[in-house]
């Protein structure tokens, strides 16, 4: 499913690929970027911009979002408080492993891999590989960058 409300945008390169029961969802004035490779089940859900570069693949059943909930007041209702957004990119030739989750600011460098189930609140070097809750460098990656 394709949605971009009010000025949102999505735009699918020409190599390109989404697999079934892929959402992506563009808010007002969002954009969604995808060059690269989406297998089945993915979401990307963009308050701002989440970009997707050529090479780039996500394992099935990935969530890419660009935002979380601000709560500031704990009195207040969390609907009434609104979000702070960041850009997500995945550079070229980086993997996903299944069910990864890439949160907002977050930019996974070039080739680097994440693997299986991990969540991602930092930047990823380009070359890396990081695993876990959050994702941090596996002991036998030999990639560029330091430890995350």
């Amino acid at each position: 499913m394709l949605a971009a409300g009010g000025g949102g945008r999505i735009v699918l390169g020409p190599a390109a690929v989404v697999g079934d029961r892929c959402v992506l969802r563009a808010a007002p004035g969002a954009v969604i970027v995808v060059e690269g490779t989406l297998d089945e089940g993915c979401r990307l859900v963009a308050q701002q911009a989440i970009t997707v570069e050529a090479g780039a693949r996500l394992g099935s059943e990935c969530v890419l979002i660009d935002a979380d909930l601000v709560v500031e007041d704990v009195e207040r209702p969390i609907r009434e408080q609104g979000h702070r957004a960041a850009p997500v990119r995945l550079a070229a030739g980086a993997l996903l492993g299944p069910r990864v989750a890439v949160l907002r600011g977050v930019t996974v460098g070039a080739g680097a891999t994440v693997l299986a189930q991990s969540v991602c609140t930092r930047d990823v070097p380009a070359g890396a590989e990081v695993a876990g809750t959050p994702a941090h460098r596996s002991p036998e990656s030999s990639g560029p960058g330091p430890v995350i």
